[in-house]
């Protein structure tokens, strides 16, 4: 990668999608260019979650209105296609 492809640091809604992605990889949802592919790993996905659920309380009420809708969706939606895998 060079300089003009890297990803900017400092905006919490791109944290939070970079952990957030995670856990999509190890369901299978997404794939890496250049990383092999990924087979679905549910407890990989339940650390991503939990994790976010921990920076959710770590937080408290530190988060804008946007923020906070961001993690809760990322949260959400990675919960709900756990529960739809491992039924």
């Amino acid at each position: 990668m060079n300089d003009q492809q890297t990803i900017p640091g400092g905006d919490f809604r791109l944290f939070l999608q970079k952990i957030a992605m995670q856990g999509f990889y190890a369901l299978g949802m997404i794939d890496i260019p250049g990383a092999p592919k990924q087979d679905e790993n549910l407890p990989l996905a339940r650390t991503v979650i939990d994790d976010l659920m921990m920076l959710r309380e770590k937080v408290g009420d530190n988060l804008e209105d946007g923020e906070r809708m961001t993690l809760d969706k990322y949260i959400s939606d990675l919960q709900f296609q756990v529960v739809e895998r491992a039924k």
